[in-house]
C-alpha cells in the first residue's frame, strides 16, 4: 500500500507532536510502505503569531489561571457546532495557506493530533478539498473544539470520550478506542533496578516530578516540598523546555544533593518512568497516558484549568491517580511510598487492568484501514468509513 500520511500537530507543549510521532512509528512498524510526515502547523505557516499566541497562553495560565478557565468553559457547550467565527479565526491566526501545502503533498490521509488543526482541516474539508481526515484526541475528555462531522475517523484514549463524541452527534463507526498514542518502548515493562543502573541513579525509592514540555503545573512548588524527604528518597526533576527553571534549580545551593537529578527536556521519559516509584506531575493527556502504560503510580498537580482538569477528574475517579494540593499531601503519599507502600497497590492494580484494556496497535490498525476502505472506494470495491 504505497499511501503518503500527512501528519498535523501544533508546538504548544510537546505531547500532540509527541503523539504525531508514535502514530507514525506505529504506521511505519506496521506498513513500512506507508510514507509519514509530521508537521507542526501554525510554527511552520505563521511562526511569529504561533509563537506570540504561546506565550500568551503560557502567560495567562502562570498568573491568571481563573481567566483561561472563564474562556475554556464557555466553549465548551456540548451538542453544539464550533461556532464559525473561532474555527475561522483559528485558520486565520494559525493555518491560512494550509491549502498550499495540501497541493504540494497531496497526502491520502490527514491526521490531526491538536484540535486546531482538526479545526482548520474540517474547515478546509467543508469548503470542498477533497481529504480523507483522522483526529487524534490526546486528552481523557472530548472538547466541542475537537469535534466536526467532516472527520472521518476518531481515534479516543477510552469509552467516556467516545460517549462524549456520541452525544455531541459522531456516529460511533467513526470512532475507535484504542487510547493516545505512545512510543512502543512505552508498552515494555523494564526492571527498576536495571533502569536506575543504566541511568547512573541510585537503588533507593524515586520520585519524578515532571511539568510537561513547557515545565508547568507548580514544579518549583512541589520540589521545594520534596526537599525534606531528599535523604530518604531519589529526586529527579524534569523541567521540559523551562530553562529559566532549570537553572534556577541548578544555582539553588539547596538543589545540590546526591540524591537529586535535574534535567531539562529529555527524550528518554520511558527510562525514567522504569526508574520511578511515583511520578508527580500535571495531567498532560500523553504524559499521564504514558505513565499508566508504564503502571507508574501518580500524583497530579496543579491542573491547568480546562482540559488538564477534565484529565484530572477521569484518572482520580477510576483511581488511577491522587490528586494532592499542598505540602501535607505531599508528605502523606511520600510517607505511604517510604513505609507503606501497599497503600500505592490499588493503583496499580486498577492501571494493570486499564492496560488489559488497551491494545497498543488498534490506532494504527484503524488508519491503515480507513486508507484501505478509501482505496477501495476509489476503485469501487467497497464502502467508505
Amino acid at each position: 500500500m504505497h499511501k503518503k500520511v500527512l501528519i498535523l500537530s501544533e508546538a504548544f507543549g510537546s505531547g500532540h507532536t509527541k503523539a504525531a510521532e508514535a502514530l507514525a512509528e506505529g504506521v511505519s512498524l506496521q506498513e513500512p510502505s506507508i510514507q509519514t510526515q509530521i508537521i507542526e502547523t501554525g510554527k511552520l505557516l505563521h511562526p511569529v503569531k504561533s509563537e506570540l499566541v504561546l506565550r500568551t497562553y503560557k502567560q495567562i495560565i502562570a498568573t491568571c489561571p481563573y481567566l483561561w478557565k472563564i474562556i475554556y468553559h464557555r466553549l465548551t457547550k456540548q451538542n453544539q457546532p464550533v461556532p464559525y467565527w473561532l474555527q475561522f479565526m483559528i485558520y486565520r491566526l494559525f493555518h491560512r495557506n494550509i491549502e498550499t501545502v495540501l497541493e504540494q503533498m497531496n497526502p491520502d490521509l490527514v491526521i490531526c493530533t491538536h484540535p486546531f488543526s482538526s479545526s482548520t482541516l474540517s474547515r478546509v474539508k467543508k469548503n470542498g478539498y477533497p481529504v480523507s481526515l483522522c483526529t487524534v484526541i490526546t486528552d481523557f475528555h472530548a472538547h466541542r473544539v475537537w469535534v466536526h462531522p467532516e472527520v472521518d475517523l476518531y481515534i479516543v484514549s477510552n469509552d467516556e470520550v467516545c460517549r462524549q463524541l456520541i452525544q455531541m452527534g459522531i456516529q460511533k463507526h467513526r470512532i475507535t478506542v484504542a487510547g493516545i498514542p505512545i512510543k512502543s518502548s512505552f508498552w515494555m515493562q523494564n526492571s527498576k533496578q536495571e533502569a536506575r543502573r543504566k541511568l547512573n541513579l541510585k537503588n533507593m525509592p524515586t520520585v519524578l516530578v515532571m511539568g510537561g514540555g513547557l515545565g508547568l503545573g507548580g514544579i518549583r512548588d512541589v520540589a521545594r516540598w520534596l526537599m525534606k524527604w531528599k535523604e530518604s528518597i531519589q529526586l529527579i526533576i524534569c523541567t521540559g523546555f523551562n530553562d529559566s527553571l532549570r537553572i534556577s534549580f541548578e544555582r539553588d545551593k539547596h538543589f545540590r544533593h546526591p540524591h537529586i537529578v535535574i534535567v531539562g527536556f529529555v527524550d528518554n521519559i520511558d527510562e525514567l518512568l522504569d526508574a520511578a516509584d511515583l511520578l508527580v506531575t500535571k495531567p498532560g493527556g500523553l504524559t499521564c497516558f504514558e505513565a499508566l502504560s508504564k503502571g507508574v503510580p501518580m500524583l497530579i498537580y496543579q491542573p491547568i484549568p480546562g482540559h488538564e482538569e477534565y484529565n484530572c477528574n477521569h484518572l482520580v475517579k477510576h483511581h488511577m491517580a491522587i490528586r494532592i494540593n499542598n505540602r501535607q499531601d505531599t508528605d502523606r503519599w511520600i510517607e505511604k511510598l517510604l513505609f507503606f507502600p501497599e497503600a500505592l497497590e490499588r493503583l496499580s492494580q486498577n492501571m494493570k487492568q486499564f492496560q488489559q484494556k488497551m491494545n497498543p496497535y488498534a490506532g494504527v490498525k484503524a488508519v491503515i484501514d480507513l486508507l484501505a476502505n478509501n482505496e477501495a472506494t476509489q476503485f469501487g470495491d467497497g464502502p467508505n468509513v
